[in-house]
């Protein structure tokens, strides 16, 4: 599939999978979660209505996408308000997304999954090429695997194992990669 435009594998509409993380943290809750549903989606749903202050992180990375973000529609929409890049101090608003969240606190992953959200999504996707259907959205299972385990700096780190790259990143990170506190100097 990406044999003609190997890019495609990481930007654009064929980069696009099924969205995993809602069911996996809806499934880690119903496990292990003590708090109501709802109240854990709040906090989200208060910072996409009324917005969060754009840090420098942040405000690198909009810099550094500008073209991109600004050739599509739905994220200049979000990220150049008015034609006019977001940068550090500006207050970034979600409003489109404070309501998708709304559905998810109400009625849980299958707002996504089952819902409207998802046919949306579908909509959005297939206009711009890609290939997810409502089917790969309705099929789609959390798979729990075991993390990989790794000591490092005085701290266990659970992480992602492959597919993912995170787990396998942090691996490979030892101690003595980095100077002892006490050679540190100001």
């Amino acid at each position: 599939m990406y044999e003609s435009d190997p890019d495609s594998k990481l930007k654009g509409a064929l980069s696009v999978g099924v969205p995993g993380e809602l069911a996996g943290l809806y499934m880690a809750w119903k496990r292990h979660g003590r708090l109501p549903w709802e109240t854990l989606v709040r906090p989200a749903i208060y910072l996409a209505a009324n917005g969060f202050v754009v840090q420098p992180y942040l405000a690198h990375h909009i810099q550094s996408a500008a073209d991109d973000i600004l050739a599509d529609k739905g994220l200049a929409d979000i990220f150049a308000p008015n034609g006019k890049l977001l940068s550090i101090g500006d207050i970034c608003l979600r409003k489109n997304l404070a309501q998708t969240l709304k559905e998810v606190a109400k009625h849980g992953p299958s707002a996504l999954y089952n819902g409207a959200i998802g046919e949306n999504l579908i909509t959005d996707v297939q206009a711009a090429g890609g290939i997810l259907t409502v089917q790969d959205l309705e099929h789609y299972t959390v798979q729990i695997r075991q993390p990989i385990v790794t000591e490092t700096m005085g701290f266990t780190v659970l992480g992602m194992p492959p597919p993912s790259s995170g787990g396998a990143c942090i691996a490979l990170v030892h101690h003595s990669d980095f100077p002892s506190p006490d050679l540190v100097s100001n």
